[in-house]
């Protein structure tokens, strides 16, 4: 910091003294020299932060050097498919910092983004097509009625979509509309070839994303019991 007042002190010498020079004062004269400061001025205090290191750029091989960025991505690494606000309530962080840090991680190519139900999910980038498969499916079974659906259909392959909403209770509408989304991530199949009616079959996949969210469940409750301890 003293180096800084030290060079902007020289600076202001340098500039030339109106007073000394018998140079007519004019209000054109008197801006130009103004932004000629602030541009000597502007240009010493970027480059002080420059050399003293107060500049640090993001780079893909300097992005993990923070522990908040480290951890973060070690929670989408185990929570793939998570939201801005679950990683910041399981972290206990303020969102607009995680969301700076995701944009970081993003920008250096360590994780990805996709909107799902108008919430945008992350991702690593590690793991390719694969990842990105199951942290959309992880993402959808966060919502309850597509988990019942999903558990449903692991108890009772083959069943056609009036055939769950009559077992779940649900509107068959809400039914279709979950359907769809499972059919588009691939967590789910129909097939028409013995009914009228499409009968729907849980994917490997889903059934995967289905076991990793029950225990995520179950590991939040754990998490919840420990804090209200």
């Amino acid at each position: 910091m003293k180096s800084l007042v030290l060079m902007l002190g020289i600076s202001t010498m340098l500039l030339p003294s109106v007073s000394a020079m018998s140079i007519e004062f004019t209000p054109s004269l008197g801006l130009g020299i103004g932004i000629a400061a602030i541009i000597v001025v502007a240009a010493i205090i970027v480059t002080f932060f420059a050399l003293w290191g107060g500049i640090k750029y993001v780079t893909p091989e300097n992005v993990l050097d923070k522990e908040i960025r480290r951890t973060i991505y070690s929670y989408i690494d185990e929570y793939p498919g998570s939201h801005l606000r679950e990683i910041a309530r399981d972290l206990d962080l303020k969102p607009s910092n995680v969301e700076w840090h995701l944009r970081k991680l993003e920008q250096c190519n360590l994780i990805r983004s996709r909107k799902i139900g108008g919430k945008k999910v992350y991702y690593l980038v590690e793991g390719g097509i694969q990842a990105r498969k199951r942290a959309i499916a992880e993402s959808i079974l966060r919502n309850k009625n597509a988990r019942r659906i999903m558990e449903y259909l692991r108890n009772n392959p083959g069943k056609h979509l009036l055939e769950i909403a009559k077992a779940l209770n649900l509107n068959h509408h809400t039914v279709k509309w979950h359907l769809k989304k499972m059919i588009m991530a691939e967590m789910v199949e129909g097939d028409r070839s013995n009914s009228a009616y499409p009968v729907y079959f849980p994917t490997e996949l889903g059934i995967e994303a289905l076991e990793k969210s029950v225990s995520n469940k179950f590991q939040e409750q754990i998490k919840r019991m420990g804090r209200g301890s």
